[in-house]
């Protein structure tokens, strides 16, 4: 298949890029001329120069891909250019994959049939989860906390671990998060491209642990520290969630080989390599 993707330079959207191509796919990913592109390259992506705001001036371009996938996040103008680029996609005859979240499920247990209630943090994704749908050809992913390879959310801790310092924890850190490894994430967004399914599907996997048991799992000997949440990215950091992903698992054939606690030595193998750029 042919894929379009954005956010391929991140840590979501690279993994996904690795993913297709790992399968065969012919993959070309909007990049901002500025972005370091040279591992894309080499993996045979096809990069697009261009950013979120270019994408309705390459509206015949996108018609020649099968597939669609939105894995970027602006850092300016965050909602104004996710849902330009929803519009965007929605518009395409492509199926039409959208990375949304599972803080839109606000807390307590859920699963993908489950009434929103979105953190304050995410509360615009649901406009933009009914719009990828409407299409009659739109997947609405939703992935737990993402870990695994270079980190994105828990760098800190693998840092701090490494130099023997104190992890820092949000809260008392009895909370739950919904989790998911990067890897057993693209493998579900490859899923959802090859099968052309539609619909609400969430990547999560079988971890269980409290926050403070995952970080006593990266550092069993060290010091956590518990600091203050402070505002919307402090309650999505304290939320108790406990998210089923099991209508997933049965609709594409898919199921999570990790949990947290069980992969922390990969983890660890994954984070320190990534600190090495030659490899």
């Amino acid at each position: 298949m042919r894929v379009f993707l954005t956010g391929a330079t991140g840590y979501v959207g690279g993994a996904v890029a690795m993913g297709l191509r790992g399968r065969g796919h012919e993959v070309a990913a909007l990049v901002r001329p500025e972005s370091d592109a040279k591992l894309l390259r080499e993996r045979g992506v096809f990069i697009i120069a261009g950013d979120l705001s270019s994408l309705p001036n390459l509206s015949s371009t996108l018609a020649e891909y099968d597939a669609l996938v939105h894995a970027a996040f602006s850092t300016k103008d965050a909602v104004a250019q996710d849902r330009l680029a929803v519009e965007t996609f929605a518009a395409q005859k492509g199926c039409f994959v959208f990375t949304s979240g599972v803080w839109v499920l606000g807390a307590g247990k859920s699963s993908e049939s489950s009434k929103l209630n979105p953190l304050p943090l995410v509360a615009w994704r649901p406009a933009h989860e009914n719009l990828a749908l409407a299409t009659g050809r739109g997947a609405v992913l939703r992935p737990g906390c993402v870990y695994g390879g270079k980190q994105s959310l828990l760098a800190g801790w693998f840092a701090a671990a490494d130099q023997r310092g104190p992890l820092q924890v949000a809260g008392d850190g009895n909370n739950h998060w919904a989790m998911i490894n990067v890897h057993d994430l693209a493998d579900c967004v490859v899923r959802v491209i090859e099968q052309k399914a539609t619909g609400i599907f969430h990547a999560v996997d079988d971890t269980r642990a409290t926050l403070n048991e995952c970080a006593r799992a990266v550092a069993p000997s060290g010091k956590i520290d518990h600091v203050p949440a402070e505002g919307p990215f402090g309650q999505a950091l304290t939320v108790d969630q406990t998210v089923s992903s099991d209508a997933t698992r049965q609709k594409l054939g898919w199921m999570p080989t990790r949990t947290f606690v069980s992969s922390i030595d990969e983890q660890w193998r994954e984070w320190r390599a990534s600190l090495r750029p030659d490899d």
